[in-house]
């Protein structure tokens, strides 16, 4: 069925619940996960620390909670016995195409997100990274709310 599937999260709850279930998906098919992440490109001036892509690793604004996410979603993986590898995208343009990128790259077979439950009119004017997975993926997605 499944053989690599990929784990989105951005720390919220509704990704570590993604998480989860994926990784007992993936126990219960012997499937292996990538656990990812992606931190956005805020041109300089946006931000109050003047982030620019050129910054040293440990000045990124979200790094280290990043790594925190990836670190938690990884040791779900390993808790269960399944096989791990992480992935940090960094200064990406948009991160639903992160997602969409990292699932191409590492050849996952089956993507699996939490989604944040946005209300219609939400999800009119500002959208969501679930819903832009969906619409530009012919790779399966399981949502999860």
């Amino acid at each position: 069925m499944f053989q690599h599937i990929l784990l989105p999260t951005d720390g919220s709850e509704p990704a570590q619940r993604a998480v989860q279930r994926g990784v007992e998906l993936a126990r219960r098919l012997g499937s292996r996960v990538t656990v990812m992440t992606a931190l956005e490109h805020f041109p300089a001036g946006i931000m109050a620390s003047g982030y620019r892509p050129h910054d040293d690793l440990q000045t990124v604004p979200g790094l280290q909670a990043a790594e925190d996410w990836l670190a938690q979603a990884e040791a779900v993986a390993r808790a269960a016995g399944v096989p791990c590898e992480r992935l940090l995208l960094r200064d990406q343009a948009v991160v639903y195409r992160a997602i969409l990128d990292a699932a191409q790259s590492c050849g996952a077979d089956l993507i699996v997100m939490g989604t944040h439950g946005m209300g219609l009119i939400e999800r009119l004017f500002v959208g969501s990274q679930t819903q832009r997975v969906l619409a530009h993926t012919n790779i399966p997605v399981l949502t999860l709310h």
